[in-house]
């Protein structure tokens, strides 16, 4: 028979010896795969995967008793490496462990909570040793310093105050400082973390790992809580559709629509002219601009006719404003099915120059529903128009020459100093080893932009498709502004508010 030490954890085969059926899948099924460790009261037998994708618990007399469904089973030890078990007096079965190994790879004491695997002192001792694993008081830190800021200014849908008290506060370099100590005395992270009613969470700080969350087959990019937002208005939309394969075509189907050059000329016009609404002498406000950069985005998305529906923007805006609070906000059916019939309304048209004219001129199959993927388009051109905003502030826009290469540099630079996607969140789709631990699938990654500037635009599987068509557009917005005006910045806010930035604006000497 095998030794078993107490207090050591073990693995093993465990084999069920003669017994009626039982209709319990873990004793029922041949042998299994079980962790045993006996310490007095806190001794247990659990059978890994012991049915309905759970583990069975079966507690040795004396120890915390546990309902595992509708059984409730104790292990008697009868010699080593042998037990009864036992339902209430009565007893069902033997079990038999074969070959026990010490130890378990894949077993995370600290993210077991029962009683009789919770870790004792030296356990807890080597808990605090794992490398990246944050203490509760910088959780609660991290939570006030990075999650709280990025929630506050609205992650579908900007918020002015919350903006605005977030430049104030230097919330970005604050959230940088903190992850920067964090990863020095972690050895570089990630960072691994276990938030109260969500489970394991990742916050990758080198670029190594940061590769691995966004090119990794083990993330996915229909993240929970993206879900949750996205939904509310865009619930076909390809970064959150959680079939890899229908993923696969719709992301194809993206690219196809999103390529810039059949539409380059268009737009290149489309701006000049909105552009050309702006002041050119006294003051340019954030509150022009944008209403111009709306104008241009139903332009370029559903067709010169849509200019002036703002109706449809205003739709969007009220199901955005509701994306902000994710699952906790009911989805209102009525603004979406109003705003789906707007954005049909446009499609139907399918006006030369437009993105409709590219979709309706796409083929591709009823699932991946094109009309589905509008939505997003229009939501993501107002980082576009964010970022070239806030590109002006940038006094290499206006010391250098105003050619297209230049622009885009400036475009790039604005992305990176002041990203339009505070975080880029990733869900592991299997068991994933972090650091000596072994998250769960559901777990949750977070790419913090303002820290890891890298991927303004995503990376991997789930870069944006739009890129190089947001980069165009962005870039002619900044030639169209600078080819008629000089522009000085009146502010001395912070970009991050690019609600109170303004420009004092005067014709251009030719």
């Amino acid at each position: 028979m095998p030794t078993i030490t107490q207090g050591e954890l073990y693995t093993a085969t465990l084999e069920v010896v003669e017994h009626p059926p039982l209709g319990v899948p873990a004793l029922d099924g041949g042998p299994r795969e079980a962790v045993v460790r006996l310490a007095g009261e806190r001794s247990l037998v659990r059978i890994l995967d012991g049915g309905d994708g759970h583990d069975l618990d079966l507690v040795l007399p004396g120890g915390y008793r546990h309902r595992q469904g509708k059984v409730r089973l104790t292990a008697h030890r009868l010699a080593e490496g042998v037990f009864a078990i036992k339902a209430g007096e009565r007893r069902i079965a033997l079990l038999r462990l074969r070959d026990p190994a010490l130890g378990m790879p894949a077993f995370d004491p600290a993210g077991n909570h029962h009683p009789a695997l919770r870790p004792t002192r030296p356990m807890r001792w080597r808990r605090a040793r794992v490398q990246g694993m944050v203490s509760p008081w910088e959780t609660l830190r991290l939570g006030a310093e990075v999650a709280l800021p990025i929630l506050l200014q609205g992650v579908i849908l900007r918020r002015r105050l919350g903006v605005r008290l977030a430049a104030l506060m230097g919330a970005d370099s604050r959230a940088n400082r903190l992850l920067a100590r964090l990863r020095d005395r972690h050895d570089g992270g990630p960072l691994l973390i276990r938030i109260p009613l969500r489970g394991w969470a990742v916050i990758p700080l080198k670029g190594p790992d940061v590769r691995r969350v966004l090119h990794g087959a083990e993330f996915t990019p229909a993240n929970r809580e993206k879900r949750g937002a996205l939904s509310h208005f865009q619930p076909d939309a390809v970064l959150i559709t959680r079939d890899p394969e229908l993923r696969a075509r719709r992301r194809t189907f993206n690219e196809e629509v999103l390529r810039p050059e059949p539409l380059a000329q268009e737009i290149r016009r489309k701006v000049a002219q909105e552009m050309a609404t702006l002041p050119t002498e006294g003051v340019l406000t954030w509150s022009r601009f944008h209403a111009a950069h709306r104008r241009l985005t139903r332009r370029i998305v559903l067709g010169d006719s849509a200019r002036d529906d703002e109706a449809v923007t205003r739709l969007l805006d009220r199901l955005r404003a509701d994306a902000n609070w994710f699952y906790l906000r009911a989805r209102k059916t009525d603004v979406r099915v109003a705003f789906q019939r707007r954005i049909e309304g446009h499609l139907r048209r399918a006006e030369r120059g437009s993105l409709a004219r590219v979709l309706a001129q796409t083929r591709t199959d009823p699932a991946v529903h094109p009309e589905g993927q509008v939505p997003h388009w229009l939501f993501a051109y107002d980082a576009a128009g964010m970022t070239a905003w806030r590109a002006l502030t940038l006094p290499a826009v206006h010391a250098g020459p105003h050619d297209p290469a230049h622009l885009r540099a400036a475009v790039l630079e604005a992305l990176r100093r002041w990203p339009t996607t505070p975080a880029i969140l990733r869900d592991t789709t299997a068991p994933t080893r972090w650091r000596g631990v072994t998250l769960p699938e559901g777990s949750i990654a977070a790419v913090i932009t303002s820290f890891t500037d890298e991927v303004p635009f995503s990376d991997g599987p789930a870069a944006c498709p739009g890129e190089d068509l947001a980069l165009l557009t962005a870039t002619e917005m900044l030639a169209a502004i600078l080819r008629d005006r000089e522009v000085v910045a009146l502010s001395r806010r912070s970009p991050l508010d690019h609600f109170g930035v303004r420009f004092a604006v005067r014709p251009r000497e030719r």
